[in-house]
Order: structure tokens, then sequence, then C-alpha cells
């Protein structure tokens, strides 16, 4: 079985004669090139293409108590800052959901937005945030959104 492929054949590339050698050759070249090459940017000029994070963070808890400006400012300064320093987003938001026992819950959320470029250690940083913010306020879920985005600093 080991013969049907390449590296377990027995002919070797001169065996396959030159033409064909340099065809497989090349084939290997430009798939290695096309693997290890960065996706084009789709951006406009002048801007760059970065990683965009969201979390939606619920502030009503499971026995009806809600985050108070007070707790969330507490972590944000201490939970969030302290891992984003370089700058993010906090938007006020109202959100709802449908729970387990098809029960309509609304409740005010926060929405932490951060932008960072590709590569970083943001993702895993924002997952410690979503992992605190639950524990700390007995949360269920927290949703994290990740996409792609252009930014252009003017």
């Amino acid at each position: 079985m080991a013969s049907r492929y390449w590296a377990g054949s027995a002919r070797s590339a001169s065996a396959l004669g030159p033409a064909l050698a340099a065809c497989v050759a090349l084939a290997i070249i430009i798939a290695t090139a096309a693997c290890s090459a960065k996706v084009a940017s789709s951006c406009p000029d002048g801007a760059e293409q970065w990683v965009k994070y969201e979390l939606f963070m619920g502030r009503g808890g499971p026995s009806g108590e809600v985050v108070d400006d007070a707790s969330w400012d507490s972590f944000l300064s201490e939970e969030v800052t302290s891992r984003f320093p370089d700058g993010l987003s906090v938007i006020d938001a109202y959100g709802q959901w449908r729970n387990p026992d098809a029960t309509i819950e609304k409740e005010l959320s926060k929405l932490l937005v951060i932008l960072a470029p590709p590569g970083d250690t943001s993702s895993g940083l924002m997952n410690e945030v979503a992992n605190e913010y639950k524990e700390r306020f007995r949360q269920e879920a927290v949703l994290k959104v990740t996409s792609e985005t252009c930014v252009e600093f003017l």
C-alpha cells in the first residue's frame, strides 16, 4: 500500500523523468507558498485588517439582582483594563434571550469591544474576562463574537 504514495515509493524523482520531476517540485513549491501566504486584505487603502472581539454581558443575576454601576466599574478596572490597557470600548445595551423553559428574558447588558491586530493574545484574554464575569456575577453565559474588520486611525 505504501508504494502508492510519494513518500513510500521506491521510484526516485530521476526515474520519473526530468520534466515530471520538475513539475512535481514546482507543485510542491507552489503548494507550500500558498499554504504559508497571508490572505490578501480586502481593506481599503490606508486601513489594516484587525480582529474585533465583542463580549455581551448581561447585568441581571439568577435571582433577579442586577450588576450595579459600582460593581461593573470595579470589574472593568480590575479585570478588563488590566488586560487591555491600550484601549477598549464599553457600550450600554439592552438584550433579550429565551431561557430553557421558553420564557423571554430581558435585561440590561454591557457590550465590551476590543480591536486587536491579528495573531495577538486578545482572544484568550477575552475568554479570561468572560470567565471572570460569569464567576463573579453568577452568569450562565457570556456571548463572545469574533470577526475580521478593517481599521484606520485618522
